[in-house]
């Protein structure tokens, strides 16, 4: 019938990250690499562009010579994914333990999975352990001195229900082991009805001596490997366990909450409040000795459980319906890698982007971005570039490219993997993206700066276009190299930490090619910068889009919750709200923020490189006739690295969503096909007419809204704009008609002069 495809080898490269996602001159970069060659070197490099193969463009760096390189030997760093928690260890006295919890597992009988601990003090053969065998059903067991002693009751559980479970640890030989299992849960907590069924129980009596664990009480695995590698680790739900020193205390969970040997009774709704839950990271016992506990790799908080009715969707009014967290398998927050070697930035080092470029005895190498922001409290430079960082998150370690056929479809091409793409999706440890589900069908809420973003490498392949996110926003920061305009360098963080106070340092201020991905304290900063006089230039299309939260314990992580909007997933009833902030997620145009209001233009339409256009001149107001210095056509940016200037994502004006009355559309695309499909939220039934071909608000506006005391924004609208920066002479002089515009943009910005003439 044929050959067999030779099997895929994938060659190994080395790999590395830094400690934080944004440094200032003077301060130290730890450097956390991963090789299995011989030696490594990193040396630091000032970024002025990366390679764009398609469009000729090549990688142009510049040495730091006054950061000296540094090197190590060689090793391979493991990376450990699945989220647990930690708690001190409970002691197993004569009278041994009672143990209740409710649990929803969500992977039950998966044979990836396979058998799953929820909740153990064990070690090796010692201990006791609650979860779920191989088969999904539930499990208890125990360490003797004769050997390890398990036992399981009833038939597999349903993927999605809640069931309680109160295991019976005996303390000594002759002692019983025994499990009850009982339905649990309402109606709109559970994902399906079930037949009602009386409790489930076994039991056995343990004829050898009980050997007790010395080590931590563990949830969501059964022991922790070297103290730090998570062992048969569970996908689903725990909530509020209960231990009580007894193991013939009778009762349900409340009542043993109540028992006079109460050991530890974890309240997963302490701390929920206005702003989230207090402490992410934290996890609460209200019993009588403090057993307070550490959740590791960000497991999901401000999740539904048993006792959600359906009637409330903010947990900060109903706390005790959201005391449940949810455990994955795939959870990445923290690579936990050790940190090699340190690079000292100097103290006059410009602003900038830079990279540390580990090249490895192997011959590999890696590029590992580094933003550089000014002094604090200083600008160097009238022109500030906000990196949206928040959108490399978003999108970190993406494979939906791979994974997906629909995407494939949308991008109307295969694969195209080159060795380093093959890597990258090799890798899968390193995390998830934001675009993505875990193992058990349930959304990735959290993405972290700490661990490799294998993303923000130059790549032959993306399946948005040739070039997407930091490879798109090189293209501005090779624009403004090449014209010599200085320029700083900040942060979606630094902006979101220091607002309109950095941004009031700077004469004009540029966003990203794709800002999706705004917190609201960033939403606040370019308002208040904008309206007492600033000027924005709004370098992309469907930006200030995703509400996103920074966790307060680790701003590295951030969060979102998709829902309602056009999403690669969505959000289980009752969990729009961010854990890390308490506030509702999903779009900002459905908190009363649309981005029109700030902006002038806001998300209407996406397309593949093939559906997008270029621009037709919309204005002829002479009060404007300076934006369109040096440009005679009618028509512009019809080329460039992603197609048409107006594309990928492209934004539009629209009044009922707020754009101003005093905006100025300047241009607006023309020639669309029908592959750019206008937004799912902007039309509430279906409809045939959705393409850019038939469909009349598919369009990129180009528009500039004057503000007061003198501000201004420009939005291009278009995530393909800076890639028309690059392409055809058009005006005979060496630039494009669209990098003439920005310019013309720019030096009028900068100039402070008036942006609507008189």
């Amino acid at each position: 019938m044929g050959e067999q495809a030779p099997a895929v080898v994938v060659t190994e490269r080395v790999m590395g990250y830094t400690d934080r996602v944004s440094y200032r001159p003077g301060d130290r970069i730890a450097l956390h690499v991963s090789t299995a060659a011989a030696q490594w070197t990193g040396e630091l490099v000032r970024l002025q562009a990366l390679a764009i193969p398609s469009a000729g463009v090549e990688r142009r760096t510049v040495p730091v010579p006054a950061v000296d390189p540094v090197g190590a030997r060689g090793v391979v760093q493991p990376t450990e994914p699945g989220s647990f928690a930690r708690f001190p260890g409970v002691p197993v006295g004569e009278d041994g333990l009672t143990v209740a919890f409710a649990m929803m597992p969500t992977r039950p009988g998966d044979a990836v999975a396979g058998a799953q601990v929820v909740v153990a003090q064990a070690l090796d053969g010692a201990g006791w352990w609650i979860g779920l065998t191989s088969e999904g059903r539930a499990m208890v067991g125990v360490g003797t001195s004769a050997g390890p002693v398990s036992l399981s009751a009833g038939e597999p559980l349903a993927a999605g229900c809640w069931v309680e479970v109160v295991a019976r640890i005996p303390g000594r030989a002759g002692g019983r082991l025994s499990i009850e299992v009982s339905q649990a849960g309402s109606f709109a907590s559970n994902r399906f009805v079930r037949r009602p069924a009386p409790p489930e129980t076994a039991s056995a009596v343990i004829g050898a001596r009980v050997v007790a664990s010395p080590g931590s009480l563990v949830w969501g695995c059964r022991a922790l490997r070297d103290g730090r590698t998570p062992e048969h680790l569970f996908d689903g739900r725990i909530e509020n366990p209960v231990i009580v020193a007894d193991a013939e205390a009778p009762g349900d969970r409340a009542e043993l909450a109540r028992h006079p040997r109460l050991l530890a009774a974890w309240d997963l709704a302490a701390g929920i409040g206005r702003e989230g839950v207090t402490d992410t990271s934290g996890i609460v016992d209200v019993g009588p000795h403090g057993l307070h506990g550490v959740a590791v790799q960000h497991p999901h908080r401000l999740v539904t459980s048993s006792g959600w009715r359906g009637d409330v969707f903010d947990a900060r009014f109903a706390p005790a319906e959201y005391a449940a967290m949810h455990f994955h398998r795939d959870d990445l927050t923290d690579c936990g890698w050790v940190a090699q070697r340190e690079l000292a930035l100097p103290d006059d080092l410009p602003s900038g982007v830079y990279a540390v470029r580990l090249t490895a005895s192997d011959g590999t190498e890696d590029l590992v971005p580094v933003f550089v922001a000014p002094p604090r409290g200083a600008a160097t430079a009238p022109l500030l570039l906000v990196l949206p960082t928040n959108s490399y998150l978003a999108y970190a370690n993406d494979h939906v490219g791979v994974d997906s056929p629909r995407t494939q479809v949308w991008s109307q091409m295969v694969p195209t993997l080159d060795d380093y793409e093959l890597f990258r999706n090799a890798r899968r440890e390193l995390g998830l993206s934001l675009y993505e589900v875990h193992g058990d069908g349930s959304p990735v809420f959290y993405s972290s700066w700490r661990r490799p973003i294998l993303t923000l490498r130059e790549r032959v392949y993306d399946h948005n276009a040739p070039v997407w996110q930091f490879t798109s926003d090189m293209q501005l920061v090779d624009w403004l190299e090449r014209t010599g305009r200085p320029y700083d360098v900040v942060t979606d963080l630094d902006l979101h930490r220091e607002g309109a106070a950095m941004l009031s340092r700077y004469a004009a201020v540029l966003t990203g090619t794709h800002p999706e991905y705004a917190s609201g304290p960033m939403l606040e900063a370019y308002e208040e910068y904008a309206s007492s006089g600033g000027r924005v230039l709004y370098m992309g299309g469907n930006g200030m889009y995703w509400v996103t939260g920074y966790d307060p314990q680790d701003e590295q992580v951030i969060e979102i919750r998709r829902w309602g909007a056009t999403q690669a997933w969505l959000a289980d009833p009752g969990e729009y709200h961010l854990s890390s902030t308490g506030e509702q997620g999903g779009i900002w145009r459905f908190r009363g923020r649309a981005p029109q209001k700030s902006f002038g233009v806001g998300f209407v339409a996406a397309g593949n490189p093939g559906a997008s256009a270029g621009y037709r001149r919309a204005t002829r107001d002479p009060r404007v006739q300076w934006v369109f210095e040096g440009i005679d056509d009618a028509d512009f940016g019809r080329s460039g690295v992603s197609g048409g200037a107006a594309g990928l994502e492209i934004d539009s004006a629209s009044a009922p969503f707020g754009t101003s009355p005093d905006a100025v559309v300047l241009a607006t695309s023309v020639g669309h096909s029908d592959d750019m499909l206008e937004s799912r939220e902007n039309y509430n039934m279906t409809s045939r007419i959705l393409g850019g071909a038939r469909n009349p608000r598919v369009r990129s506006d180009l528009t500039l809204v004057p503000r007061e005391g003198g501000g201004a924004v420009f939005s291009t609208g278009s995530i393909g704009f800076a890639g028309a920066l690059y392409g055809p002479d058009e005006d005979g002089d060496g630039r494009t008609h669209v990098a003439r515009l920005l310019g013309n943009v720019i030096d009028r910005f900068l100039s402070g002069g008036p942006v609507i003439d008189l």
